[in-house]
């Protein structure tokens, strides 16, 4: 998650969200938009946090799959 946060200049509410997000890479090994709609559903969603990340959900899932798993050189 350090890799994450420091690759961008993240707003106090898309900072929040990064940091539910990094307490569910404790228990989860696979965080996609059908986990964060159920996980987040009282809180909007896939679709609030992608609103709220400035529409880069996507890229910031890849990203986070990319850093918890790395290929296999």
């Amino acid at each position: 998650m350090l890799k994450t946060y420091q690759s961008h200049n993240w707003l106090p509410a898309q900072r929040k969200w990064l940091e539910r997000l990094a307490k569910q890479l404790v228990h989860e090994v696979i965080i996609d938009p059908d986990f964060v709609n159920n996980r987040f559903a009282e809180q909007g969603g896939a679709k609030q946090l992608d609103r709220v990340l400035g529409n880069q959900l996507d890229f910031l899932l890849d990203e986070l799959s990319e850093a918890i798993w790395p290929a296999l050189g």
